[in-house]
């Protein structure tokens, strides 16, 4: 392999990509605006949910239960309404996706202890929200029976002069305390981005020359064919490399995200899956004749098995098996996986080596297919 060859050919693949601002603006702006928008607009943790209520009792036993409503950061109290007809009015008119109607008889019925009862209307148009809402709701529900419960068991201990030891759990959170979804968003937003930033990068660079009319001039020069694809490759996997530095980044200053673990194996096991997603690219660019078919070919192979199928937004163990069959193959779910042990858990490689071999065998296996694609087209 000559170096000089080599060098000359990274050289214009520079020089091009200086001059392309299209491909800068996939470089740096692309990749911020991605973090960005994924990293401010998937929330899976639901708050301030609006919330109307129809307190029917109004005793003290009725206004110390909504109270807890009232101080909870997931529910908004937008209004107290008069009459069963007015809360059915917001539901309808989506100013609020829950309702919440207490019994004329609630505190007669705790005060003689008996089950008091509470109506909860739920907008079910969006299945998501209202599913955790609901889990909120009996959440705080339970929390106010059992006390309202401790509470009667209190005063009959007192009459009857006794104790009973009581067992009180107390949770502890490990990786993510606050439980922020975005400590657990963000990790999978970089595996995503470089997939697909690194894949489109290099599906159009060999695709451009033949579109141009150039890599017939290429190819009838000394240049061997191993120190043209490198060439061309080496310039894409230095900016995809800087676009992975750039994310990680700014997923600190935007959103507070810092990594736990070691920030060496981070960048090691970030250069193996960039080999495989380097592979990808040139796999689809030996596959494609024209740019626009490169880059769609690219998106469609990086994005969607990226973003569907990788455990980024839906859970793996909930796909049909057929699914989760075909996830085995996509390297985003395993990179992914390796993000989140160094980000929230701060785990060494001997906690996500198989992961990380696997990652290995696909650039591995892609490269070496790009390049006898490669060759065979040239030839």
């Amino acid at each position: 392999m000559k170096l000089t060859a080599l060098r000359a050919i990274a050289r214009k693949e520079f020089i091009q990509i200086r001059r392309d601002k299209a491909t800068l603006y996939m470089v740096v702006i692309f990749p911020v605006m991605m973090l960005v928008l994924y990293g401010f607009g998937i929330r899976y943790d639901v708050k301030s949910v609006p919330m109307t209520v129809l307190d029917q009792d109004r005793t003290p036993q009725s206004r110390q239960y909504l109270e807890r409503f009232v101080h909870s950061p997931y529910f908004v109290v937008r209004r107290y309404a008069d009459n069963y007809a007015d809360l059915q009015r917001d539901i309808d008119r989506g100013e609020s996706r829950i309702g919440l109607v207490v019994s004329a008889d609630f505190g007669q019925r705790l005060s003689s202890r008996r089950t008091a009862e509470v109506q909860v209307i739920v907008d079910g148009a969006d299945n998501n929200t209202a599913t955790i809402a609901m889990s909120y709701v009996s959440q705080i529900t339970q929390a106010y029976s059992s006390f309202v419960i401790v509470q009667q068991l209190e005063a009959l201990l007192r009459q009857a002069q006794l104790t009973i030891p009581a067992i009180e759990a107390e949770p502890r959170i490990w990786f993510n305390p606050n439980l922020e979804s975005v400590q657990f968003i963000v990790p999978g937003i970089i595996a995503i981005i470089m997939m697909i930033v690194g894949t489109v990068l290099t599906a159009v660079t060999i695709v451009k020359e033949k579109e141009t009319g150039t890599i017939e001039q290429i190819v009838s020069s000394p240049i061997g064919r191993y120190e043209l694809m490198l060439g061309k490759v080496l310039p894409y996997a230095l900016l995809a490399y800087v676009d992975f530095l750039l994310i990680v980044g700014a997923s600190y200053f935007l959103f507070g995200v810092t990594i736990k673990g070691s920030l060496l194996l981070l960048l090691l096991t970030a250069f193996i899956y960039l080999i495989g997603v380097l592979g990808l690219g040139i796999l689809v660019s030996t596959s494609t004749q024209t740019q626009m078919s490169a880059m769609l070919t690219a998106i469609m192979a990086s994005m969607l098995p990226s973003i569907l199928l990788s455990g980024f937004i839906f859970p793996i163990r909930q796909m049909p098996r057929i699914l989760q069959a075909i996830t085995v193959v996509v390297p985003a779910r395993y990179f992914i996986e390796i993000l989140r042990d160094i980000y929230l858990k701060g785990l060494g490689l001997e906690y996500f080596w198989k992961e990380t071999l696997y990652i290995l065998i696909f650039g591995c296996a892609t490269l070496i297919l790009a390049a006898w694609r490669f060759q065979k087209r040239l030839g």
